[in-house]
């Protein structure tokens, strides 16, 4: 059976080398212009292509033909609708070539909020989807950048070609390119060479990731490329791009997605430079004139330094040039409960049961933790959690949410994280000897890790203890409400009977 099952795994691994040959296309600059020209939807920048991914996923609407969310997003992130539409809004006015393309984009909100895994989501789908027919996308087969082919058209025949085919050309050949051009092709833009290629941030193809450390040791050429000292000697000259790494991230992110973690941590002079390709779309280096770069640059931090950089009057050109998207945590019980689920499913506690409502009851918590106390008459804060879940509370309905959330900019922005509370899920699953753990025993968990914690002063945790009560409260009316219905279904045949023999006895 073994044997079998390694065979069928062997074919499918051999199935898909056999068919990422397949995708594989290659031809001259001439060929690639008349594939545009059947089909303008290959030539897309590179927020149109981020879109298109999402989109061609699937789009779920209502009656009305609104959005109610999207399918790409859907078994990874929960309770972040709002963030989502916010990003989709800034990918639709980036992709139409508006002044939004020239915009960094900046994700802010709490740890364990979804903002990583927002960036770690559109990067794989990035590279699963240039591999479908849909997201094909072509470069320079010479371009150390994965340049638009495009881009080698003279200045002059663009509009032309924007005027007979609706096509527009934005940017310019790198210096690299350029020398290839009128070196290797006598300066003939139809012959030189052209493929497919896939995205990889494995690869470094087309998606560039970036993290700050030291620094005083972290230099800008990790962004931007370097010198190659060892040919320098062959070309002669350190103004000759041969003799150029064009291996920094902003280079390899060419066409595809930049990611900066924790942006607004790293020295001021990366910040420059990010200046440069936001508003102007290019990458200044030394020695060399601009390198135009079309790429989606995506950046999160967390919310104190986002404060500190809005303090700083010397980054007011760069605060003018950041588009910013709040990610607060979920604040739906029933999403928070799928948050754990997925995470536990990652894990492998075989053979260890969790009942029912343990995870309930640590989404109750969580999500109360991250609640303001509302200022309407006869809204308590347990009433609040089940009004933003989506369940009825009497004197209020669901439109009157929107109200509610309005009333606290920070409602979400502070509390328990997820992942605080997967860690306690894990430790309580992980103990000796246990096969099934009840809410109980993740309320203790979650109530022992408080000590170890040291976010958390006095009052926080006499804050926390008192949510703690109030969960452990809810629990008793849910558990005593289940235990009703068990014993109404039980019995509900024995009383049937009883009815029948009783309607006889009347009828007798």
């Amino acid at each position: 059976m073994a044997t079998k099952k390694t065979a069928s795994f062997i074919k499918k691994l051999s199935a898909h080398v056999s068919e990422l040959s397949t995708l594989a296309w290659e031809g001259t600059l001439e060929d690639y212009i008349e594939m545009v020209i059947k089909d303008p939807s290959v030539h897309v920048n590179a927020h149109s292509r981020v879109l298109n991914m999402i989109e061609n996923a699937g789009v779920q609407r209502d009656e009305d033909g609104g959005v109610v969310s999207y399918d790409f997003f859907e078994e990874d992130l929960f309770g972040v609708e709002e963030s989502l539409e916010e990003l989709m809004a800034y990918l639709r006015a980036a992709a139409a070539g508006s002044e939004v393309s020239r915009r960094i984009l900046l994700l802010y909100g709490p740890t364990s909020s979804g903002k990583s895994q927002l960036a770690v989501l559109l990067k794989r789908g990035l590279e699963e989807y240039s591999k479908q027919d849909a997201g094909k996308t072509f470069c320079l087969s010479e371009s150390p950048m994965f340049e638009d082919p495009l881009c080698a058209i003279p200045n002059a025949l663009r509009k032309d070609f924007v005027k007979d085919y609706g096509i527009k050309i934005q940017g310019e050949l790198s210096p690299y390119m350029t020398l290839i051009l009128n070196e290797k092709y006598g300066g003939d833009f139809l012959k030189l060479p052209v493929k497919r290629f896939f995205f990889s941030e494995q690869s470094r193809v087309g998606i560039g990731t970036f993290v700050p450390s030291d620094k005083k040791s972290q230099d800008v050429s990790e962004l931007v490329g370097s010198m190659d000292l060892s040919k320098i000697g062959e070309y002669g000259s350190e103004s000759d791009p041969r003799a150029y790494r064009f291996d920094g991230e902003l280079n390899v992110a060419n066409r595809g997605i930049m990611e900066f973690v924790e942006m607004l941590k790293v020295d001021q002079k990366f910040l420059y430079v990010l200046l440069t390709l936001a508003q102007e779309k290019n990458i200044k280096t030394g020695r060399f004139p601009f390198i135009y770069a079309d790429e989606f640059l995506l950046a999160h931090t967390n919310e104190t330094e986002y404060k500190r950089f809005l303090a700083k009057d010397e980054m007011e050109a760069l605060h003018d040039r950041i588009i910013v998207i709040k990610v607060p945590y979920n604040l739906s019980v029933t999403n928070e409960v799928k948050i754990y689920e997925k995470l536990i499913n990652q894990a492998s506690f075989q053979g260890v049961h969790v009942a029912p409502y343990s995870l309930y009851c640590a989404a109750m918590f969580a999500v109360l933790s991250r609640l303001k106390d509302s200022k309407h008459e006869g809204l308590s804060m347990m009433n609040k959690m089940r009004l933003y879940n989506k369940e009825e509370v009497e004197g209020f309905s669901q439109g009157d949410v929107p109200m509610l959330k309005k009333e606290f900019d920070h409602e979400g922005m502070g509390g328990v994280s997820p992942r605080y509370i997967i860690n306690r899920i894990s430790s309580a699953l992980a103990q000796d000897n246990t096969d099934c753990i009840t809410p109980i025993d993740v309320i203790r968990s979650i109530r022992d890790g408080f000590e170890s914690n040291p976010k958390l002063d006095t009052k926080e945790v006499e804050r926390l203890e008192n949510i703690l009560t109030s969960v452990i409260e809810e629990y008793g009316k849910i558990a005593r409400n289940e235990v009703q219905k068990a014993f109404f279904v039980n019995f509900e045949e024995e009383v049937q009977g009883l009815l029948a023999n009783y309607m006889d006895n009347v009828g007798a």
